[in-house]
């Protein structure tokens, strides 16, 4: 999860429904390792602090800040923020919907992340 001044990064693959960056380990990769790594080739952003947030079914979400400018991938054609109050004009997978409650639910007494 990437937590910018815009809102919180989302990527989509062909323009239907956003979510958080991400995905599998690959074997013997950490959880942390996959985080860097799906961020990189997602969005080209290079990430400089990472830190574990929460648990969500199988999956770990870890907030990180990164370096650069999204751009398109093979896998990742488009990007979108997300903010609490703003109208959000792309369809967000309920999972991710879920995420970002809980993200900004444990958030909720501080301004930034």
């Amino acid at each position: 999860m990437v937590d910018t001044d815009e809102g919180v990064l989302l990527v989509s693959s062909s323009g239907g429904y956003y979510r958080l960056p991400g995905g599998k380990p690959k074997r013997g990769e950490a959880s942390i390792q996959a985080a860097i790594r799906e961020l990189r080739e997602e969005t080209g952003l290079r990430a400089y602090e990472v830190k574990y947030l929460f648990k969500f079914h199988a999956s770990k979400i870890f907030r990180i800040k990164g370096k650069g400018t999204p751009t398109p991938s093979n896998e990742i054609h488009h990007f979108a923020f997300f903010k609490p109050g703003k109208n959000m004009k792309v369809r967000v997978s309920e999972n991710t919907i879920k995420i970002l409650k809980k993200y900004y639910e444990l958030n909720s007494d501080s301004d930034s992340c």
